[in-house]
């Protein structure tokens, strides 16, 4: 599931160009029992991806 989550959360910053506060929000209709703290690692985890690395989470 985290890597479901972390590339949900890098399509929302890179395909959509969300800024990472409506990033958070928007992850939470996806997962909408993951807590704000979570939800900011997830973001921060996926922003530190390489693009590379970001394709191979949604294979």
């Amino acid at each position: 599931m985290k890597d479901e989550i972390i590339a949900r959360a890098r399509f929302l910053l890179t395909d959509l160009h969300l800024p990472p506060v409506e990033a958070n929000t928007r992850l939470k209709d996806y997962f909408p029992d993951l807590e704000l703290e979570e939800r900011a690692r997830y973001l921060r985890e996926a922003r530190a991806l390489p693009s590379d690395d970001a394709d191979r989470t949604t294979a």
